[in-house]
């Protein structure tokens, strides 16, 4: 009964046509005589069990009356008043009745409008999806934004991630970008040369290629968080935590080393080089390689046992791949050059224009087919990358396709 007259009061306040038709509910004080109404009727009743079941459906009548005309002024009124209220009958019912009334009327009333509301769900947060304007608009702000105008990005640097970059864009009220999500309790991502770290390189580049049935779920385009996750689902103790958010975007970085030889005009060009902040020292880490200790500001030499070259081989060439052996091999012992993307290895006098390179190795930026043919690599296994081939007709009839490499 107490449903039905709820429902049909609800239905037929005392509006104007002008205000019914334009959709407007009733204000809050002409929400008051209607609860009013509804609790008084029910406390002549509440003498009774029957009366105390009455209360209860009350109760849930009102939740009507809240979700047809707004929730937003009824609960403030509610919650003081009515609730607060304990009738004199009521109390003498039956020992608890009181107490029972006030508790159920409360959930009834302020469960309503949450689980009417969860029906909808809104997103609050989330990472921007690839090629959408927020995306776009970060991916611009990592790569060129912060170059150009670094007083837009305060507390940000070339380093930071995509998630801080789009939690700083979030912030401007004409942006298409949500703040991103909070990232997992206590997540960390594996750092470079870590053992977790290690194994999730050797499965996002060979695991899931030739074992494909030992990582479910995971391909070669997984994200790096995606795989350290799993890794720590199946084994902790290689991966100890759970990844941070995934990364959508990262801008590449570089290693990038020099053999220097102290005679000569080498060492002279190098100085010039590391004084205008060019060549290799415009990437984001480098080291030079030579015979004995260079000694310049900040930079690290790496020592190999000899720098110098004689005579020439049989086709006509320097033999200097001896050096480059002992070089390479200074390199990986170094490790930093595990912390990047690329390794570049360049001589003394050559033009080197670090952020044009970047532009060209930055995923989606690449030859859609970098290995052309016939040569074939698995994934992980490098790119070839090719040059001007000003020797077009080098391994003519058998090498026709392959990429010219010089050095």
């Amino acid at each position: 009964f107490w449903l039905k007259h709820c429902i049909n009061r609800a239905i037929s306040w005392k509006l104007q046509p002008s205000q019914r038709a334009a959709g407007m509910s009733m204000s809050s004080a002409e929400h008051e005589p209607l609860a009013q109404e509804l609790w008084h009727s029910d406390e002549e009743q509440a003498s009774s069990s029957s009366g105390s079941r009455r209360r209860v459906f009350a109760a849930v009548a009102w939740s009507a009356v809240l979700l047809v005309a707004g929730a937003d002024v009824a609960i403030g009124s509610m919650s003081s008043r009515p609730h607060a209220r304990t009738s004199p009958s009521a109390s003498a019912s039956s020992s608890g009745t009181a107490g029972l009334r006030a508790t159920v009327e409360l959930a009834a009333v302020t469960s309503a409008v949450p689980s009417y509301a969860s029906e909808q769900p809104v997103e609050t947060c989330g990472m921007a999806k690839k090629d959408d304007s927020c995306y776009k608009n970060v991916v611009w702000a990592m790569s060129q934004g912060i170059k150009i105008h670094p007083e837009w990005y305060a507390g940000l640097t070339r380093k930071s991630f995509f998630e801080d970059f789009q939690k700083h864009l979030s912030l401007d009220s004409k942006s298409t970008c949500r703040t991103p999500c909070p990232a997992p309790k206590d997540c960390e991502t594996a750092a470079p040369s870590s053992t977790c770290w290690e194994n999730t390189q050797w499965v996002a580049t060979i695991g899931v290629t030739d074992h494909a049935e030992w990582f479910p779920g995971l391909t070669a385009e997984s994200p790096l968080e995606e795989v350290q996750n799993h890794l720590h689902t199946v084994n902790n103790t290689v991966c100890p935590t759970l990844a941070c958010n995934p990364q959508p975007f990262k801008t590449i970085t570089v290693f990038c080393w020099s053999v220097v030889r102290t005679e000569g005009y080498e060492l002279g060009l190098v100085k010039a080089q590391l004084n205008k902040q060019a060549g290799i020292f415009a990437c984001d880490d480098y080291a030079l390689v030579s015979n004995k200790e260079l000694n310049l500001d900040g930079v690290k030499t790496l020592i190999i046992p000899s720098t110098q070259v004689s005579g020439y081989t049989g086709d006509g060439t320097s033999p200097n791949a001896p050096i480059f052996i002992d070089a390479w091999h200074s390199v990986k012992a170094d490790g930093r050059y595990k912390a990047h993307d690329w390794v570049i290895k360049a001589d003394p006098d050559t033009v080197l224009l670090v952020d044009r390179l970047k532009m060209k190795l930055t995923p989606g930026s690449q030859p859609t087919n970098p290995y052309p043919p016939p040569f074939k690599a698995k994934l992980g296994a490098g790119q070839w990358v090719a040059n001007c081939d000003k020797m077009a007709g080098w391994g003519k009839g058998w090498g026709d396709g392959w990429p010219m490499m010089y050095g």
